[in-house]
């Protein structure tokens, strides 16, 4: 069985890793300041919004292994916290896609001609809390002049869009900085699907949110791996380089192992789902709460081989570290993937 990638999984590799480390990476400080929105530009213009989408609906018709490796390899060669902001209009069109079944307004989205920020109220019932007037939400994009939000309904949850809505203020967040988290006031909206979580593709949706999440977050493992090695080959302690020190060598060993580890699970997931397999989505389920896991240890361990010097900004390290945990639960936590949890355990 060939692993490797094909021609045009490989040009989309470098185009990713080109574009991250020349445009993203050298402006890390400059890009939590600024935001992203000329970056998302350029994104756009070179087309990487709708690999994984039909022709028909503006696409390229490939399929979630390249939205994974795209993710992967911006977070890894550029920033994480830059990739989540500029790819954050996905969630809308998954939205558009999969729940709306609207290929006109998919393919607008794709373009970039219409904006749609999805509201940061939940993706999970456990969380999505019932709307009526001057509802108060969180968006992350103050340039969208329409919002997509679930909300209960009944005893179900729907699809809402809004685009009579106030941004009312700027919420603190201690990581996600290039993505400003907006309070709004929605005055009026309407109402596009009913009983959302009964909709044959409410799974599908779901499945696709928590690749992308999970593919920027490996992203971030792989790259704060990378840059504690190469710290502590540089970092010299007792007449020779830290990385040569035990204890140091066996967390960058374990550091490295983990991360390809996360790879491999982030490609069988996103095969699994582009392929529809058997119970794809407890694979997705557990790439999650895997990445979500191993993860936390990945970049707290990067920050600890730096020492002091990983709190401090002249390192990226605690700016990855910080919005590893704003992005792996940027729309509710994994704990309410607590049964899917126990089923895997029962697995083995």
């Amino acid at each position: 069985m060939d692993f490797s990638l094909n021609e045009q999984q490989e040009m989309m590799v470098k185009t990713s890793e080109d574009f991250a480390s020349k445009e993203i990476r050298p402006k890390i400080r400059e890009i939590e300041k600024l935001g992203v929105k000329e970056l998302r530009e350029k994104v756009y213009d070179l087309g990487l919004f709708g690999v994984e989408f039909p022709e028909d609906c503006g696409g390229a018709g490939l399929g979630t292994i390249e939205r994974g490796l795209i993710l992967e390899k911006f977070a890894e060669k550029g920033d994480g916290g830059a990739t989540y902001s500029i790819f954050y209009p996905l969630l809308s069109i998954y939205i558009s896609y999969e729940l709306v079944e609207d290929k006109k307004l998919t393919s607008e989205l794709i373009q970039g001609a219409k904006k749609i920020a999805l509201a940061k109220c939940g993706l999970y019932p456990d969380v999505i809390k019932s709307v009526g007037k001057d509802s108060r939400l969180v968006i992350e994009d103050k340039y969208s002049k329409f919002v997509f939000f679930f909300a209960q309904d009944g005893d179900d949850y729907s699809l809402y869009i809004t685009d009579n809505f106030e941004i009312v203020r700027e919420l603190f967040r201690s990581g996600l900085l290039s993505s400003p988290a907006n309070e709004i006031v929605v005055k009026s909206s309407e109402k596009l699907v009913e009983n959302v979580t009964r909709h044959k593709n409410w799974i599908n949706f779901l499945a696709r949110v928590k690749i992308f999440l999970s593919a920027i977050c490996v992203g971030i493992c792989k790259g704060v791996s990378d840059y504690a090695l190469e710290y502590a080959l540089d970092r010299v302690a007792f007449e020779r380089p830290i990385a040569y020190h035990q204890a140091i060598s066996f967390m960058l060993a374990d550091m490295d192992t983990l991360s390809q580890s996360l790879e491999v699970l982030l490609y069988k997931a996103a095969y699994s789902f582009d392929k529809k397999k058997e119970n794809y989505e407890d694979t997705v389920t557990e790439l999650f709460i895997e990445t979500s896991e191993t993860g936390r240890k990945i970049v707290a361990d990067a920050v600890q081989i730096l020492g002091g010097h990983g709190y401090i900004k002249d390192h990226p390290t605690e700016k990855w570290m910080r919005d590893f945990v704003e992005i792996i639960n940027a729309f509710g936590s994994p704990i309410y993937y607590e049964g899917t949890i126990k089923n895997l355990e029962s697995w083995i």
